[in-house]
């Protein structure tokens, strides 16, 4: 939501699609090391973290890639804490997430979702 509403103040055409496509292009500055940065907290790898971080230093410089680990680190453990605890999203939440949730295809990482596909 956060990207949405930056990018909008920005007056950025961004691609919120490709966030969960394969070769599509975001229109973020350095989004394919800040992809890969994302995609290796994700995957818990130590090896491919450190081959990313490296890579991220040589890119964006050690500040930006320390910003943009601890990013993806704190937004991977928030989803993590809710989806254990089940918590949904609230009213407000969901309406103003809507349109930003279908863009993204992010409604299928959902734990409802998920467990849809079994009923």
């Amino acid at each position: 939501m956060l990207l949405r509403e930056s990018g909008e103040q920005q007056k950025l055409n961004l691609a919120l699609d490709s966030i969960t496509a394969e070769a599509a292009n975001l229109g973020v500055e350095n989004e394919a090391v800040l992809l890969k940065i994302a995609e290796a907290v994700f995957k818990s790898n130590p090896e491919e973290m450190a081959r990313c971080r490296d890579e991220a230093i040589t890119i964006i410089g050690v500040r930006a890639t320390v910003d943009a680990i601890g990013v993806a680190a704190a937004f991977n453990g928030i989803t993590k804490i809710a989806n254990a605890t089940g918590l949904p999203l609230d009213e407000s939440t969901a309406l103003s997430t809507r349109a930003l949730r279908s863009d993204t295809g992010i409604d299928r990482f959902s734990e409802i979702w998920k467990s849809s596909q079994y009923d």
